[in-house]
């Protein structure tokens, strides 16, 4: 708070940093959707579609589905030493969820070109798109699992098989399949540019954007940190004995490969 400017001078200094920029995001996206809300003491028109969605503590007007798109900025994101990283805190901070483009401002310039755009908006436009935007990649998220509500109590069902299924048809026509369970996260390479059609189908529980159980087809584009695929649950679902919390969270950095190997063994040692 002294001196906001400086960056980390060292890796542990780094991981906290960015575990700050998670919680700043998420707080902030919290009171933003708090504000994008109906008016209170407006009843509601029924809705038969969320009697078996859990009750959440903030109704909003915003829907995660419904956002296909997710740009960060600023000089943290800028600065961080692999693109992945960029892609996970973004993805800890809003939680996406069905099939969600990833992007990042180079080198903290959108704020200037949205300016620019002002007064020379064709100007503006090719130097967002060509030097300003950084394409991470995809993010492949299912909402749920569902829980249950019975006389009041809440009774989660525990989904032991597997969250989602993501069949990719890659460029040379071969097919590449990724079966995640609860929990579990995957990344997978494909540069920016490059496309391929994927088949999801979500547990029965969990929706995609058309429904409990409903398969999505669609064409998605790789980036820098590539297709992330996220069955961790939505909302987030994290361990309550902190050990185990602590095991998750270094799985998952460790799939990603979000920070040097050594890192990440360290912190596997205790």
């Amino acid at each position: 708070m002294i001196r906001p400017t400086t960056i980390p001078q060292t890796l542990d200094e780094l991981i906290i940093e960015h575990g700050v920029a998670r919680e700043a995001l998420r707080l902030g996206f919290y009171h933003h959707k708090f504000l994008a809300r109906g008016l209170r003491g407006v009843r509601p028109a029924a809705d038969l579609s969320k009697i078996f969605w859990r009750k959440v503590e903030l109704e909003t007007y915003i829907d995660m589905l419904r956002v296909n798109l997710i740009g960060g900025t600023g000089g943290l994101l800028s600065h961080a030493p692999r693109r992945v990283q960029s892609a996970l805190i973004l993805i800890d901070g809003f939680q996406p969820e069905g099939i969600t483009q990833l992007i990042q401002d180079s080198v903290f310039m959108f704020p200037h070109l949205g300016v620019l755009s002002t007064v020379q908006p064709e100007m503006a436009y090719e130097v967002f798109e060509k030097d300003a935007v950084v394409r991470l990649g995809c993010c492949i998220s299912p909402r749920g699992p569902v829980i249950y509500e019975d006389k009041g109590e809440k009774l989660e069902e525990v989904v032991e098989d597997e969250l989602i299924k993501v069949e990719l048809t890659m460029r040379d026509g071969g097919v590449k399949t990724e079966s995640l369970n609860l929990g579990e996260m995957r990344r997978i390479p494909l540069l920016v540019g490059e496309f391929v059609d994927v088949k999801i189908t979500p547990h029965e529980r969990c929706d995609m954007g058309l429904g409990l159980g409903k398969t999505v087809t669609a064409k998605v584009e790789g980036g820098v940190a590539g297709i992330i695929i996220d069955a961790r649950g939505r909302p987030r679902i994290l361990p309550e004995d902190r050990e185990e919390m602590k095991r998750t969270l270094v799985r998952w950095l460790k799939v990603l490969t979000a920070y040097p190997e050594a890192l990440i063994k360290r912190f596997e040692d205790g």
